[in-house]
């Protein structure tokens, strides 16, 4: 398990960026003796010695032996599903995680009232120190400046920015954005504020900008669509998804095609599990009926709760485990897609404003 602060043994940090059976030991050996980059730490243990990295040393080996390739430019992606607990915080935490630890700088933009992303990443905006008196809690509470405050001209786009990590940075929820959705209402150019306020100027800046959105069909889930360039939509593998799955993309198709938006639709298979026929048939239904559903998906597990509760990545805290693989495979069947500019798994760019294909509508 790599905690935050550990110092992951170099057999751990081999395992976080193994992918399809690589000779990682053998690339890793000669990029320290090309200098690309550092050779690992050595502390003795008993009669052994002891290989490990710092933390801050893994994006660089990302860079260099790590399963993702860099985008040639910035991109956007929007996490967004009409449905709570379908694990959509959980691919915004690993999706954030997985690219830093790549080397690419990343920013997470929290546009969920709930607050979950800011949480999940291990950022407390209130504090819950119970020794504090209650007047310096308050007061504590008011120092996180968020998209409210951007809103109202009280703050600079600068100012909301947190350095988690030097290749990690977030903009996290305030109690305020409840009062920025509603006020949206009254701007011009409404579902534009994001998109020109917000993400135009952070893409001078990042690799790539993750949106966490609400479950809600709100103004700010309306602007992450206007400003993303994929969206990310978790399917549960449940009967009780199909409902609301196909009001949601009735809601998507309709905004899509009246703002003739281009962005690219991934669907991922969540909560299934390999022992219940029906989710199976679930899952293999998503795969054969909806265009731009990854290959595979992400199982029902406690790792994930695990991970998260640690503020990990799946590939972290348990980088061999079966989960962690398809975590890689999802991160890699999206990232290989997205640089392939006109070959993706929904290239809406020869569909411009059409609604997502379904082939079928019943589950057969």
């Amino acid at each position: 398990m790599v905690q935050l602060t550990e110092r992951p043994s170099l057999k751990k940090v081999l395992q976080i960026f193994e992918f399809k059976n690589d000779d990682l030991n053998k690339k890793l050996r000669e990029d320290i003796e090309k200098k690309r980059v550092p050779a690992p730490l050595i502390q003795r243990k008993g009669p052994f010695n002891h290989e490990y990295y710092p933390m801050e040393d893994l994006p660089l080996i990302g860079q260099q032996i790590g399963f993702l390739k860099r985008w040639p430019s910035p991109m956007c992606l929007a996490f967004f599903t009409t449905k709570g607990g379908v694990l959509k915080t959980t691919l915004t935490l690993n999706f954030a995680r997985a690219l830093a630890l790549h080397g690419l700088k990343v920013m997470v933009v929290g546009l969920d009232m709930q607050g979950d992303i800011t949480r999940a990443l291990g950022y407390k905006v209130i504090s819950d120190d119970e020794n504090l008196p209650l007047d310096q809690m308050i007061e504590a509470s008011l120092q996180t400046p968020g998209l409210y405050d951007l809103f109202t001209g009280r703050a600079k786009i600068e100012e909301l920015i947190v350095a988690l990590s030097p290749h990690l940075h977030l903009i996290p929820e305030t109690p305020e954005l409840a009062a920025l959705n509603d006020q949206l209402f009254n701007v011009n150019r409404r579902e534009y504020w994001l998109l020109e306020k917000v993400i135009k100027p952070l893409k001078q800046k990042y690799d790539c900008i993750l949106l966490d959105c609400s479950p809600n069909w709100n103004r700010l889930a309306t602007n992450a669509l206007v400003s993303c360039d994929a969206l990310i939509s978790p399917l549960e593998c449940k009967i009780n998804n199909f409902r609301n799955f196909q009001v949601f993309e009735r809601f998507i198709g309709e905004f899509r095609q009246e703002m003739a938006l281009n962005f690219r639709q991934f669907f991922i298979p969540t909560l299934y599990s390999g022992q219940k026929k029906l989710s199976m048939d679930i899952k293999n239904w998503y795969h054969a009926n909806l265009v731009g559903c990854i290959k595979n998906g992400l199982r029902e597990t406690t790792i994930s709760e695990e991970a998260s509760a640690l503020n990990l990545s799946i590939i972290e805290h348990a980088p061999s485990s079966a989960v962690a693989l398809e975590m890689k495979e999802i991160l890699s069947e999206v990232m290989d897609a997205l640089l392939e500019k006109h070959c993706s798994p929904v290239d809406f760019s020869q569909q411009k404003g059409q609604p997502q294909q379904i082939r079928s509508t019943s589950l057969s």
